[in-house]
């Protein structure tokens, strides 16, 4: 059990941010929609159900084992015939959703570094063996640095904490910027109380980034 409040938000966050910080992935759930206007409401009603469902599921789990809990729950479970069939599916399931994952990563880092219409290109094939390259050591690589609960709040704090508190207040900044000369009285109101407001999330967001990184980080040593 966490002995401080800034402990348990610092061991915790990051793995909160990782379930239901997902803002900016979001977007193709958007493009997908039928109707566009029932967005708000479904994505309300998902949140809703899944932290109803983490909810019970971490008071049976912490009810159950309490201090002996693991950061995967199935490691508290013991290796009977079944139990370990639904291991080995998890695992194959994973197996499955890794490269689904990485792929539209890799994308993300193709269009960011090779540029969109560099698929034409002769180098394309060898850049891009470089990519996934460099992409699947870094998962490896973090795959040593802990445990799950110990990754997931640090992939968790640092990059969907920086994607939902740090880059929207930026961006919001930036687009106001660019209208002043179109829009004087956006850029007022934007140099008044939502200024402020939109500097109060991104420091609010530095401080979550930074104290997930330092109690993760502290707790592996």
């Amino acid at each position: 059990w966490p002995a401080s409040l800034s402990q348990a938000i610092g061991g915790s966050f990051g793995t909160i941010c990782y379930l239901f910080a997902i803002n900016f992935l979001t977007f193709p759930v958007i493009n997908s929609m039928k109707n566009v206007n029932e967005y708000n409401g479904a994505v309300s009603k998902a949140v809703s159900g899944v932290w109803i469902v983490n909810v019970i599921f971490s008071i049976l789990a912490l009810g159950f084992y309490r201090e002996d809990t693991q950061d995967l729950v199935l490691a508290n479970l013991d290796n009977g015939p079944y139990l370990s069939a639904l291991k080995l599916l998890l695992c194959v399931d994973l197996l499955f959703t890794f490269p689904i994952i990485l792929s539209s990563g890799r994308q993300i880092l193709e269009n960011a570094l090779l540029g969109p219409d560099s698929r034409k290109e002769e180098s394309f094939s060898l850049a891009r063996a470089g990519i996934v390259a460099g992409a699947v050591s870094s998962c490896f690589g973090l795959a040593q640095i802990g445990g799950f609960g110990a990754v997931a709040n640090l992939v968790g704090g640092v990059a969907q904490g920086t994607l939902a508190f740090i880059m929207p207040p930026a961006i919001a900044v930036a687009i106001a910027k660019q209208a002043q000369d179109d829009d004087e009285e956006m850029m007022m109101m934007m140099n008044g109380g939502e200024m402020i407001g939109q500097c109060a999330i991104a420091a609010f967001g530095v401080s979550v980034v930074a104290a997930v990184t330092y109690f993760t980080f502290s707790e592996m040593q």
